[in-house]
């Protein structure tokens, strides 16, 4: 296993690959979320609260993992090797997308019902969860893409036989 201060200095730097430089992104605008959603200091913003936390933790664990380079030994010894690295993070992209969709919504509408106090807070949330909404949805859509150009191409590499009369099995397994 590699220090990490050789991993940092590597030239081939995982956060410096397309869709991986957006981690260390996330975690830094989930902790500056927090500070948004904090200052609104009201009790109606749970769902604000529990979107921008889960952001924060996937975002600063899948950091960690891309930073020590044990992902695909992780998801290898849990899953066994049925499910990839990437399936992985293309689901919680996606669903933590969709949720910082419906939280910039939430936002800009609990901006609009602050009555007695001022709206700053909740403003920003929204501008900064449209900022975040973007951090996870290109990575979903690099990654979809990968895996759609990938079973494109096992797909093309099925040979199917055609029946044969004199054959003991006619049809070729798939």
């Amino acid at each position: 296993m590699q220090t990490l201060s050789n991993i940092f200095e590597n030239d081939d730097n995982i956060f410096l690959k397309t869709p991986h430089f957006f981690k260390p992104l996330q975690a830094l605008t989930a902790i500056i979320l927090a500070v948004c959603v904090g200052s609104t200091a009201s009790g109606d913003n749970g769902i604000l609260w529990f979107t921008l936390i889960v952001s924060l933790v996937i975002s600063a664990a899948a950091t960690v993992l891309f930073a020590l380079r044990i992902q695909d030994e992780l998801m290898e010894s849990l899953t066994n090797g049925s499910i990839a690295w990437n399936v992985v993070e293309l689901v919680y992209s996606f669903i933590i997308s969709v949720l910082c969709v419906i939280c910039v919504w939430l936002s800009f509408s609990f901006a609009n019902r602050s009555l007695y106090s001022t709206s700053a807070g909740y403003i920003a949330s929204g501008l900064f969860f449209i900022v975040q909404t973007s951090f996870y949805a290109v990575p979903c859509t690099v990654i979809y893409r990968e895996v759609q150009a990938n079973s494109e191409a096992e797909r093309q590499n099925i040979v199917i036989e055609p029946a044969h009369p004199f054959r003991a099995n006619a049809y070729q397994d798939l």
